[in-house]
C-alpha cells in the first residue's frame, strides 16, 4: 500500500484539470467553423443587393448593423415592398451624403433597373464599379442588366469576374450564372 503525500495528490489533481487533446482539437474547430460561418451568416442577414469584396463599403458583409445609415436602411425596405420609385428618393439622399458608396450607387443602379430606366441603371452600375471593381453585387445586376439588353457576351463578362472574386458559396455568381443559363435557354 502505498501512501501519497499532499504534494502528489495536488499533481494529479492539476492533472485531470487539463483538456484532453481531443478537446482542444474540438475547440478548434468549432472556432474555426465559426470564423467561416459568422460572416456568411451576417452576409445572408443584412444583404443590400451585394457585398463588397474589400469589406469597406459592403452592404451585407462588411457593415455591422449599426453603421448602415438610415437613408439605406429604408432604401431597403422599400426595395423589398418593389416601391423602386420611393427607394430611389433615399438612395439619392445617401449619395448626396456618401458619393463613395458603391452600396448606394448599386442599389440605385438596380432600383433603376426595375424601373425601366435602363441608361440610369447602367450608369449607377458603373460608377458602382469605378469605386469597388470588386462589387459583387454591382457585378451581379450588371450581367442581369446585360442580359435584359441582349447582352449575354458582356454578361459573361461580367460573370468570369465574378469567378476570379467570388470564394466559396458565391450567391452573386450563382445567381447570375443561373440567368444566363435561363437566357440561353429562352433566346
Amino acid at each position: 500500500m502505498s501512501r501519497r503525500t499532499p504534494l502528489t495528490i495536488r499533481a494529479k489533481a492539476r492533472a485531470d484539470e487539463r483538456p484532453s487533446p481531443r478537446l482542444l482539437i474540438l475547440a478548434a474547430v468549432a472556432f474555426v467553423a465559426a470564423a467561416i460561418l459568422m460572416p456568411m451568416m451576417a452576409h445572408a442577414a443584412g444583404d443590400y443587393g451585394g457585398s463588397s469584396s474589400s469589406g469597406s463599403s459592403s452592404g451585407g458583409s462588411g457593415y455591422a448593423v449599426d453603421a448602415i445609415s438610415k437613408e439605406m436602411r429604408k432604401a431597403q425596405t422599400l426595395i423589398n415592398k418593389q416601391d423602386y420609385a420611393g427607394a430611389l428618393t433615399f438612395l439619392e439622399a445617401e449619395i448626396r451624403k456618401s458619393p463613395d458608396s458603391a452600396d448606394a450607387w448599386n442599389l440605385t443602379g438596380y432600383a433603376s433597373r426595375k424601373l425601366g430606366d435602363y441608361a440610369a441603371s447602367e450608369k449607377a452600375y458603373d460608377k458602382a464599379l469605378a469605386i469597388d471593381p470588386n462589387h459583387k453585387g454591382a457585378l451581379e445586376y450588371k450581367g442581369e442588366l446585360y442580359l435584359t439588353l441582349g447582352n449575354l457576351a458582356g454578361a459573361e463578362a461580367l460573370l468570369a469576374r465574378l469567378s476570379k472574386g467570388c470564394s466559396f458559396n458565391c450567391k452573386e455568381k450563382k445567381q447570375l450564372a443561373a440567368a444566363i443559363e435561363a437566357f440561353k435557354k429562352a433566346n
